[in-house]
């Protein structure tokens, strides 16, 4: 810098030095520090120096990484150092003085506000509506660019080094940040590519998920957790055996398994777990599980309300956490995205539904009486763990504009708890058997939906 000045000894530092804040002194002036004299930094302690001069230590060794013969094969992290470093930097910035105990000492801390201020006193030079372009400028003062980058430094190391103790870093300066800048800031912080560790722990959040944004297409496409299970292995609605296992302190939310609002819990929790291996906002997350998405949109403001209320996010999240565990331990895992594939040509055949009902006492011949359409909806959701309202019997019906309303009622008639009894109650059981039996065989390898249907004959059903 300032090469061309004349009067300074080639050895000697030509960075200006800081202006005093306000603007209103003198001119800045040359640093003219000897670097072949030993001169002291009398802005930082010896021990903030060590401090200082370790981060630049590790800068360079990533800087000449590839220029190592030991490193033909670096660990992937690596590439993230420096954008995990740019972007830490940054949330120090726009959250300050919130980051303040990432700063190894107080001098350090005091350089990283006196950057602070003067970009601010910069910024109000401006008119009303010109951009000062010093958002992400890093600090001209290498003192001060210091201080502020081994801070960045110690906020994405830390003491515990786990993606855990990342989030709880990160989550309270990101909140910070994003509440006091630009909304646009927050979105370019996001887009960076950052390591995945910070990228979850850069996500906004919003009662347990990452917030849409008002927006349909997700930003953030990042798994929200370690995950050995995928998205495919997440049904449509959570299995009533995994909700008894790990929700039972949320099922108080309605009395009866059955009822509405234990199929939105049901629902939101199938999207979480979607989030947590696939990433992306609920929308997203929705799309993946073919759940409509005003239907995704419903329930989650129904188990909002309902948790927001009682405050039992807290629960929510631990019995998340709770199945995620068990699934990653589980070694048989259900595929349900290849069974939805797998069932959406299917339809029961009628020799099947012959044998089905096969010595049972007729049902009235109403208009809402069982039929083919109403066993295949209700199959459908077992095997696929779906919501039988969004199987594809009912959707071909939807989109060919003819109406749902006989086909739902001879379902919901079907499995209202009054009339599972006689006839209709083994008939059911017959249905739950069959089920049992088809997605046995659609698990199988290379089984297409046509032999999946023929496999099952009327009698291994009667059996």
């Amino acid at each position: 810098m300032q090469r061309t000045v004349s009067g300074l000894h080639p050895a000697q530092c030509r960075h200006l030095a800081p202006p005093a804040l306000g603007g209103q002194g003198p001119r800045a002036s040359l640093c003219s520090a000897r670097f072949d004299q030993g001169f002291r930094a009398t802005v930082v302690t010896d021990s903030d120096l060590l401090t200082l001069l370790a981060l630049q230590h590790r800068i360079d060794q990533h800087l000449t990484l590839h220029l190592d013969a030991s490193h033909s094969h670096p660990d992937p992290l690596d590439r993230y150092f420096f954008p995990d470093l740019i972007v830490a930097a940054h949330l120090i910035r726009l959250s300050w003085p919130d980051g303040t105990c990432f700063a190894p000492s107080g001098p350090l801390a005091d350089l990283i506000d006196h950057h602070l201020v003067s970009a601010a006193v910069h910024r109000h030079r401006y008119a009303p509506g010109q951009r000062a372009g010093s958002t992400w400028p890093a600090p001209e003062d290498p003192a001060e660019c210091a201080a502020l980058l081994v801070a960045a430094h110690a906020l994405l190391v830390g003491e515990d080094h786990g993606a855990s103790g990342l989030v709880d870093r990160v989550q309270p300066l990101a909140a910070a940040a994003y509440g006091r800048s630009a909304a646009n800031i927050g979105a370019t912080l996001r887009r960076m590519d950052v390591s995945p560790d910070l990228a979850r722990a850069l996500a906004c959040r919003s009662d347990g998920f990452y917030r849409a944004g008002g927006r349909r297409q997700a930003k953030q496409q990042v798994p929200s957790r370690r995950c050995r299970f995928g998205i495919q292995h997440v049904p449509a609605l959570l299995p009533e055996t995994w909700l008894h296992e790990h929700f039972s302190d949320l099922l108080s939310l309605s009395e009866h398994p059955s009822d509405g609002k234990v199929r939105h819990l049901r629902r939101i929790a199938s999207l979480k777990l979607a989030e947590m291996s696939a990433g992306g906002t609920w929308p997203e997350c929705a799309k993946k599980l073919q759940i409509p998405w005003r239907t995704a949109q419903q329930s989650l403001r129904v188990v909002k309300n309902a948790l927001t209320e009682s405050n039992r996010w807290p629960a929510f999240d631990e019995a998340m956490e709770s199945l995620a565990r068990q699934l990653d331990a589980s070694s048989d895992r259900v595929d349900y995205r290849s069974r939805r594939a797998l069932l959406e040509p299917w339809r029961l055949s009628d020799t099947d539904w012959a044998q089905l009902c096969h010595g049972l006492s007729r049902f009235r011949r109403g208009i809402n009486s069982p039929n083919e359409e109403t066993a295949t909806a209700l199959i459908w959701a077992q095997v696929t763990q779906g919501d039988h309202l969004h199987s594809p019997v009912l959707s071909a019906l939807r989109q060919s504009g003819q109406s749902t309303h006989r086909l739902v009622a001879s379902i919901s008639q079907l499995r209202t708890p009054a009339n599972r009894k006689g006839a209709k109650l083994e008939l059911l059981c017959r249905l739950e058997a069959y089920a049992v039996r088809l997605a046995a065989i659609s698990d199988q390898q290379g089984t297409s939906a046509a032999s999946t249907s023929s496999r099952l004959a009327g009698s291994e059903i009667t059996g």
